[in-house]
């Protein structure tokens, strides 16, 4: 993708500037304006042009998967299909957001699938990557390492991309042994991404001995920065073992504050094993932390009824109702072709 600033203000002042703009210049602006989540001013970009390749159509798609509008990509990308073919990274923008949608993902996912076996003479490294991503996140792991071994030439990503999956979907031995095979017989180097998909397999099994030593491997060995979705993976690894204290002040020693994901990791694992003190206190964290956010405020309560405190079950419902904040409805959705 093209782009001429960081922002889509900045690009739209050089933009405005130039006396004949071309496709390129206006795939710039568009990209700048998508990369940023002016959705709607991209959109408009694009409406005004009178000719379109490839990367136009690509740079709005991209926009909508984004800013988490998949089904926008989706049905955009049905209009394209019918004035340009896809490339490489069309195709993996595309099958990301398959991969989000809470339904219709699979059928829509295997007719990409399908039009890129009929059109492409092979499949790239990250085509390949985003098959096999897609494959492992909707629980179709025989597909998912098909793809995978039809890859020649693997990066990282595309082993991340099965270690995930089997991460997710109850096969976390193997999630190891991948991890294994990657860095001892492939000699490649685990990234960010790896040791988020290998401390969630470890969570997952209980496997606190070999996930703390992994969490040391990442900093000590492979020299890789530990983020905030690590910290909340080891802190779920300790809760679900039972060890909510060392869980607790793992939180109280890391070197940067906790977010929402890391505190209800910890809450729900307070929740499973009954304990209620710590779970009261770190409810109360977050509701500080995530005012808006209503699960928080329904954890909280369920946490008290469950020891028979029904006053503070009850004012921890007032006070979402009052503050005016209401559980997001359950939905049904069919996708329609």
């Amino acid at each position: 993708m093209y782009s001429l600033f960081g922002d889509g203000v900045g690009a739209r002042k050089v933009f405005d500037e130039i006396l004949s703009p071309g496709v390129f210049e206006y795939n710039a602006i568009i990209d700048a304006y998508a990369k940023n989540g002016d959705v709607g001013s991209a959109l408009v970009m694009f409406e005004t042009m009178r000719q379109r390749d490839v990367v136009t159509w690509t740079s709005v798609i991209n926009g909508f998967a984004k800013n988490g509008l998949f089904r926008e990509a989706i049905l955009f990308f049905k209009d394209m299909m019918g004035s340009v073919r896809p490339n490489e990274a069309t195709y993996v923008s595309i099958l990301s957001s398959c991969a989000s949608l809470d339904c219709g993902a699979l059928v829509l996912g295997r007719q990409i699938h399908g039009y890129m076996i009929r059109n492409e003479l092979c499949f790239t490294v990250f085509m390949g990557t985003a098959l096999a991503d897609l494959y492992g996140k909707l629980g179709f792991l025989d597909k998912a390492v098909l793809v995978f071994n039809t890859i020649v030439f693997k990066e990282v990503c595309t082993w991340n991309a099965l270690i995930s999956a089997f991460a997710n979907n109850g096969r976390e031995k193997e999630a190891i042994h991948m991890f294994e095979k990657m860095i001892k017989v492939e000699g490649l180097h685990p990234n960010e991404v790896t040791f988020v998909a290998l401390l969630t397999a470890c969570a997952r099994a209980e496997l606190v001995e070999y996930g703390l030593k992994l969490f040391q491997s990442m900093q000590n060995e492979f020299k890789v920065v530990p983020r905030l979705e690590h910290y909340g993976c080891l802190v779920d690894l300790m809760g679900r073992a039972g060890l909510l204290g060392e869980a607790s002040d793992f939180i109280d020693g890391m070197p940067c504050e906790p977010d929402g994901s890391v505190l209800g990791s910890l809450l729900s694992s307070c929740t499973i094993h009954g304990e209620m003190r710590l779970g009261h206190e770190v409810g109360q964290k977050l509701i500080e932390l995530q005012p808006q956010y209503s699960g928080r405020y329904v954890a909280l309560s369920n946490i008290n009824a469950c020891v028979g405190r029904w006053d503070l079950a009850a004012y921890a419902r007032r006070v979402m109702v009052e503050a005016g904040i209401q559980k997001i409805p359950a939905y049904s959705w069919t996708y329609a072709k």
